[in-house]
């Protein structure tokens, strides 16, 4: 004898396995969208003490392997049209912390803290942060929105207690969002966006005083991620004596400059400084070889537009650079000295003056801190 419910039973739970297994094949049908490949740079500064740290080629390796659905193609040049990344990376006890923020057009910031001394994870915890700014995966993607709405066609009959008993429960997909507590603690913290420096430079200018002059000067700067800055900067001169009718002029100068300028990243450890400089000072004028010798004291103002070239040591990042400077000095109160002569015609002889443009040449080093 047969049962008619064991039978109806089997003939459910059948019924229910054949669609089950038949809706799957109907959401892989559906065409799927393939994203554009990304052309991406990433450029890594390792700071004393962090070498062990990954480099751009295994961060490249960890995107390829977390997000094998995307393309990112590994550039040498920035363009327009790449995503380029600078990430810098410094030892922060009890282990490192990563800054990778990404350059124009594109903006962005992430800070990173890997609490491993040999920096294990941490090119897993960049790929994570550079793929989420730059393209960030859909939440969900177009196969399983397909597969949903396939399942969801499935007619009313299939869904009898019998099947729904028989079917054995999905697993969740993993999300990738669930590698997102290596950075979310870094992600919460106020991005980081300036960056100080005090230097040192020696410096040679023509025309800047009535002869060829020799000094030193001392600098602080301070500037913001976005390129923008201030620097402030104090000078000593000392020219070579001026002589005429027996006599000689030597001209000493203090002065500060104030400046805006502007920062041009050319590679990971070079960029360029463009500055527009207001100089004021004093010069003194010692006087020599006359019969009543008076030293002078004259202001001293100039204009001057400068080009700046820095290149970072290898392995120290910004925290200490050398760098070439030149400008070209406007004088907006070209001064002279003169004497008056000793024959009785109450006439001057002009000694020294100075021209009302000039050069100025600087060679000198920069420490400099990360971001703050």
């Amino acid at each position: 004898m047969v049962d008619s419910r064991a039978v109806r039973h089997w003939a459910g739970l059948c019924l229910g396995m054949s669609l089950e297994l038949a809706a799957p094949q109907s959401a892989w049908a559906q065409p799927r969208d393939v994203a554009p490949p990304v052309e991406a740079v990433i450029e890594i500064e390792q700071a004393p003490g962090s070498e062990a740290c990954p480099d751009k080629e295994a961060v490249f390796r960890s995107i390829k392997r977390l997000f094998p659905e995307r393309e990112f193609r590994q550039n040498s040049a920035a363009g327009s049209s790449t995503a380029t990344a600078r990430v810098t990376i410094r030892p922060l006890r009890p282990g490192h912390e990563a800054v990778l923020t990404l350059l124009p057009p594109r903006h962005g910031e992430r800070v990173i803290r890997e609490q491993d001394e040999d920096c294990r994870g941490l090119a897993d915890a960049l790929a994570l942060a550079f793929v989420m700014l730059v393209a960030p995966p859909d939440s969900q993607p177009e196969s399983d929105r397909a597969g949903s709405a396939s399942k969801s066609d499935v007619p009313l009959a299939a869904k009898s207690p019998e099947a729904s008993a028989a079917a054995p429960p999905s697993p969740e997909p993993q999300q990738k969002s669930e590698r997102a507590p290596e950075t979310a603690s870094a992600s919460g913290r106020p991005a980081r966006s300036y960056r100080a420096g005090i230097g040192a430079s020696l410096i040679g200018g023509l025309g800047v005083l009535s002869e060829p002059s020799l000094g030193v000067g001392g600098e602080v700067e301070l500037f913001h991620r976005s390129g923008w800055g201030l620097s402030l900067q104090g000078i000593r001169l000392w020219s070579q004596p001026a002589e005429a009718e027996g006599g000689s002029v030597t001209l000493t100068l203090w002065a500060l400059l104030a400046a805006p300028c502007y920062r041009i990243r050319l590679a990971a450890a070079s960029h360029l400084d463009a500055c527009l400089r207001f100089g004021t000072g004093s010069q003194h004028a010692k006087v020599e070889g006359f019969q009543s010798p008076q030293p002078a004291t004259v202001p001293w103002q100039v204009l001057v537009p400068q080009l700046s070239y820095r290149q970072s040591f290898a392995g120290l990042g910004d925290l200490l650079s050398g760098f070439a400077r030149i400008g070209f000095v406007g004088q907006l109160r070209p001064q002279s000295f003169s004497v008056r002569l000793a024959d009785g015609s109450g006439q001057n002889a002009p000694i020294a003056s100075a021209p009302k443009f000039g050069v100025m040449a600087e060679l000198g080093l920069m420490f400099g801190t990360g971001l703050f």
